[in-house]
């Protein structure tokens, strides 16, 4: 509907031009009266016609399926019913040069004696008619062939630039598509790491361990195909990830996290923060040291914030590359998917590593 509505407002301000730039246009409807305003205003009509036509028919179902001739035969068809059907439909002496009565007005009434007046020198038939006389077929091709010029040209470039934008459309979709498949196994095969450290150390740790990690792999398996999911369940993911990631740590980690506002009704693309958290683990934790990591979670209003701070006490990590490639697909995907509505700084002074991001959700 909203692409309906510009066309609606358009085609009758369209319909106006032929009106006001018309030399027989005295503020009034009488133009409409005049032979020559009517052809020329049903040639604008089917120019406009022909224009919609063009681009919604001809060219995806006849040129773009490479029907070529069908779609030269039509295009002619149009061409010669915006020369001739004009004439027809609004002249009565198509290739005379006369005016038409319509033009003439009204026939002098007679004397009271029932004598007619001797006929008018401005009512001659031929008299100051040779400017507006569009009998000839030459004048009628060419009054034609510009408008016509002018549609098809016009429906082309809009038809060919629809086809780009739906062609990047349809790319970014798939290099995001691409960017979803890289992410999830990362995560699962991090997550199935963890699991297997708890094994390892016969962990109490592990059942619970467990749980959470089915929990982590229903959500992937049941929300990975979507483009966007309830904010409030991607939350909760990252809680589960966040439960596997402490279940392998100890006392000299000093974790917090916080989480405030209303998150009902909003919705963000899935697995576009947990990177962020998996890093902050992977760099953040170190048993033989001081670590610390805290997650902030804020939204106001249409708004999230999402900070993510830790030590850097992890200094060899071994699969940094794996990191490194998950921080950059994330990155890109929130250039996909939130173009000019994000803002992400990390800041790594050495010591200490930051991300700060802020998402608009509408």
């Amino acid at each position: 509907m909203k692409k309906i509505w510009p066309h609606i407002i358009l085609i009758p301000l369209l319909l106006t031009i032929p009106i006001v730039s018309s030399p027989d246009f005295d503020g009034t409807l009488s133009v409409f009266r005049v032979s020559p305003f009517q052809r020329e205003f049903i040639r604008f009509v089917m120019v406009i016609i022909f224009f919609y036509v063009n681009l919604n028919i001809f060219l995806p179902k006849l040129y773009n399926q490479k029907k070529y001739l069908a779609f030269t035969v039509c295009i002619l068809i149009c061409f010669g019913m915006m020369i001739f059907l004009p004439y027809y439909l609004a002249s009565e002496n198509i290739f005379s040069g006369q005016p038409s009565q319509m033009e003439l007005g009204p026939p002098p009434m007679p004397y009271p004696n029932g004598d007619f007046p001797p006929p008018s020198i401005d009512r001659a038939p031929h008299e100051n008619f040779g400017p507006r006389n569009e009998g000839s077929y030459r004048q009628m091709i060419f009054s034609s062939v510009l408008p016509f010029l002018f549609s098809f040209l016009s429906s082309l470039f809009i038809f060919r630039n629809n086809e780009k934008k739906e062609l990047e459309k349809s790319k970014a979709k798939a290099e995001l598509l691409n960017l979803k498949y890289q992410l999830q196994p990362h995560f699962l095969f991090n997550i199935l790491n963890s699991i297997y450290s708890l094994a390892l150390l016969k962990s109490d740790d592990a059942p619970n361990g467990i749980l959470k990690l089915s929990n982590v792999m229903r959500y992937v398996v049941q929300e990975s195909s979507k483009d966007f999911v309830e904010l409030d369940k991607e939350i909760e993911y990252l809680k589960d990830y966040i439960a596997l990631q402490l279940v392998r740590t100890d006392s000299s980690l000093d974790f917090s996290y916080t989480e405030i506002g209303e998150m009902k009704g909003l919705k963000i693309a899935p697995f576009i923060l947990v990177n962020f958290i998996e890093n902050a683990f992977k760099y953040g934790f170190n048993a033989e040291e001081n670590s610390k990591i805290t997650v902030k979670v804020i939204v106001q209003e249409d708004i999230l914030s999402f900070n993510v701070f830790n030590n850097i006490v992890n200094k060899k990590v071994a699969d940094e590359n794996s990191l490194k490639v998950g921080l950059k697909n994330t990155i890109e995907h929130l250039q996909q998917t939130y173009p000019d509505k994000h803002t992400l700084e990390m800041n790594n002074d050495g010591a200490t590593f930051e991300v700060d991001l802020k998402i608009n959700l509408i």
